[in-house]
């Protein structure tokens, strides 16, 4: 019968993550559960949606050991609002957890641990280490450019693969909803050593957990092992994360990429930021263009929308190029331009029709392709 005494801080950080997987409504009950069990000297938290599993590792002082499961997204709400350091648990009968924390106590119904799915096995896989936070990083430059529709199911989710860039293996994400495109990644020093011999496609609420547990360890192990077929599977020392790799065929994003945008304006991104943040109020559901007009060291971003109005401001650019005017969608370029790290950005444009491409110097690897509009 479970009994143990744990931090606060600890469990509600494993219960953060581990309640962002189970699921929320689901013909199977149980997926909406977390299984709590014991380790030696540790609580072990596991979630899965059959999709997505995790498990992670917190320091617990163990009286009993035992397993059983509880709704997760309950008991995480519940612990984030104890103000108690240290929170007791303990099984009572019929599956139930009981919870106690200075003067509050309360009793949760439960389900049996033993329709809980099993954790993946993962043992045979070849690691390589990346940074987190750079991991972190690359995930929040593409993860919100996947697409929405459930019919494009080839687009739901984003493109990962290993790629020679000047001489040396680079891992990449690409995202796209075929309006925009986003790609960005990075190198570490065994990256050679990641057994992926072609891109994969990894959902978006798989990869979000993937930030997630990146940001929040200095560290981590990357890998893709043959068995479980087609999986991508993280680790720290105290945590794991199964992904379940989605079917279908990533499109050739090369033949996105523009080719021959020759006109280029270099311009401070908070500034650009800023600027579209203020004209995106003055556009509607029904009208989600706005006008760039670029003229020599100027850039000048007008909305007109016939039930809200006008709003137009200037922006001094470094740019030499011919007069041009583009339509596109600010939130497209704010998506684009609030993760990244640089403060200056490029915009390179061919022509009036054709997509905008955005990179910065000082976010190597990045690569932004927005398609243009009528105006």
């Amino acid at each position: 019968m479970l009994a143990l005494k744990i931090k606060k801080e600890d469990l509600a950080r494993g219960l953060g993550q581990a309640s962002a997987i189970a699921e929320k409504r689901s013909t199977m009950p149980i997926l909406s559960n977390i299984l709590l069990e014991t380790g030696e000297n540790e609580l072990k938290l596991t979630a899965t949606d059959l999709e997505i599993s995790f498990q992670g590792s917190y320091p617990a002082e163990v009286a009993e050991p035992g397993r059983l499961t509880v709704p997760a997204r309950k008991l995480n709400e519940l612990v984030r609002l104890l103000n108690d350091d240290e929170v007791s648990l303990s099984e009572t009968p019929n599956f139930s957890l009981g919870l106690s924390a200075g003067q509050f106590e309360t009793q949760m119904y439960g389900l049996s641990p033993a329709d809980f799915p099993d954790m993946p096995v993962v043992d045979e896989i070849k690691y390589i280490d990346i940074e987190g936070p750079a991991l972190a990083g690359v995930i929040d430059k593409t993860i919100f450019s996947v697409a929405q529709e459930e019919a494009r199911y080839n687009l739901s989710g984003i493109y990962v693969e290993k790629v020679e860039t000047e001489g040396a293996p680079f891992l990449r994400l690409v995202s796209t909803d075929g309006h925009r495109l986003n790609m960005a990644g990075l190198t570490t020093p065994d990256m050679a050593g990641l057994e992926l011999t072609k891109g994969v496609l990894v959902s978006k609420k798989g990869l979000a957990e993937l930030k997630r547990l990146a940001e929040n360890s200095e560290t981590l192990q990357l890998g893709v092992p043959e068995t479980p077929a087609n999986s991508l599977v993280a680790r720290t020392p105290v945590s794991i994360l199964v992904i379940r790799l989605l079917e279908g065929r990533f499109p050739d994003y090369n033949l996105v990429l523009p080719k021959g945008n020759d006109k280029h304006l270099l311009v401070d991104r908070k500034a650009l930021l800023d600027v579209l943040k203020r004209i995106s109020t003055m556009i509607s559901d029904d009208y989600k263009a706005v006008k760039f007009s670029l003229s020599q060291s100027q850039l000048t971003i007008t909305s007109m929308t016939p039930e809200l109005g006008k709003a137009e401001e200037k922006l001094a650019v470094e740019y030499d190029g011919p007069d041009l005017a583009a339509g596109f969608n600010p939130r497209f370029f704010i998506e684009a331009l609030t993760p990244l790290a640089g403060s200056r950005v490029k915009i390179s444009f061919f022509d009036s029709e054709k997509p905008a491409l955005l990179t910065s110097a000082e976010d190597p690897g990045y690569t932004g392709v927005i398609m243009s509009m009528k105006i």
